[in-house]
């Protein structure tokens, strides 16, 4: 809005749009399918879209977060069509049973059970939600739980992601932060511009705000909108690219120290689609820690991000096995993988 002035276009204002789904053809063209797969049957305000199979049955599912609106999350009928099951899964809302404003969302396993997880940013004053999997296609809304209710409350997040940062073999949180309007002061004891947040995985279900001893970067406010994830200089430490409105990009290169060891997975789909988007991947250490991810470019806010697949393995020098489940069902399994290195794997 003008300076001074207050907004007049608040979400609340305006109405809704379905969201919409491109078949890709496979020759170069695209057909619109929203009606066909039932996506368009669902009025929302869309922010925020990440893809993932939530129940395990091969099919990748897709959580759209919704700006003052219950999220929705459309459940993949068997590549036919789609429903939406938010409110019966538990993801509409939160634990009070009152929608936010959601910016971004992330959709990966957060603790390790081998169920994707949700969260979801919003602005201030609502809390960054997270949707634990609980299976049996039921989230618990567990933001407090985990600690990132209390510690996200004083902010307002765009971008998010869920990356093993310290490599410590459990997925940390980052999101990029701003209020939405230059003119957030005028509702109250708002900032505009907001340093972002690092939530650390204490690997017990709860996070703790590390943001003031993640770098000088962490320290510097503006109005950050999206935000991108990858090892840009292929050391096993996942660096991030962060915009912001009138703003340089912010890049963040990942210098945590230790020992700590990792490996990025690199897939090429034969049988499945050439990027192997929708591969999930099994990783167990000789420790005996089991972690899961899979192949996705769609996370956060408006953002794309490296497709290739990373975990930290903390100590352990060799992985005991990776299994990958490719989109076309073909199971693959790698035993005694060296860590420390980029692995490119073909389908067979």
């Amino acid at each position: 809005g003008e300076e001074g002035k207050r907004l007049s276009c608040a979400p609340a204002s305006y109405q809704g749009l379905p969201n919409v789904l491109y078949r890709n053809n496979g020759d170069g063209t695209f057909t619109d399918v929203s009606a066909a797969t039932g996506i368009a049957a669902h009025i929302g305000k869309g922010m925020g879209v990440a893809v993932a199979d939530f129940n395990g049955d091969g099919y990748p599912d897709i959580f759209v977060a919704n700006d003052n609106e219950r999220n929705f999350l459309f459940k993949n009928m068997a590549g036919k069509s789609f429903e939406e099951v938010g409110i019966t899964s538990g993801v509409a809302f939160t634990e009070d049973g009152v929608p936010v404003s959601g910016m971004g969302v992330d959709f990966r396993d957060i603790n390790n059970d081998g169920r994707p997880d949700a969260i979801v940013t919003a602005l201030e004053g609502e809390t960054f939600p997270v949707f634990l999997n609980l299976g049996r296609e039921f989230f618990s809304e567990s933001s407090y739980q985990t600690g990132v209710g209390s510690a996200s409350l004083t902010k307002s997040g765009w971008g998010v992601g869920l990356y093993d940062f310290d490599n410590d073999g459990h997925k940390d949180i980052f999101t990029a932060n701003s209020h939405v309007s230059e003119n957030a002061p005028l509702y109250g004891s708002h900032l505009y511009k907001q340093s972002n947040s690092l939530f650390r995985n204490q690997g017990n279900g709860k996070f703790q705000d590390v943001s003031g001893q993640a770098g000088a970067a962490f320290a510097v406010p503006a109005a950050h909108r999206g935000c991108a994830f990858g090892d840009l200089d292929n050391d096993g430490r996942v660096d991030i690219v962060v915009s912001a409105i009138g703003e340089r990009p912010e890049i963040l290169f990942n210098t945590s120290p230790g020992a700590n060891h990792w490996i990025l997975i690199q897939v090429q789909g034969k049988s499945s689609n050439r990027d192997g988007i929708g591969a999930t991947i099994k990783l167990t250490s000789r420790d005996g820690l089991v972690q899961y991810n899979h192949v996705t470019t769609s996370v956060g806010y408006a953002s794309s991000s490296d497709k290739r697949v990373h975990f930290g393995l903390g100590k352990e020098s060799r992985i005991r096995e990776i299994e990958i489940t490719w989109p076309s069902g073909k199971v693959q399994r790698l035993s005694s993988v060296v860590a420390d290195q980029v692995l490119r794997v073909e389908e067979p």
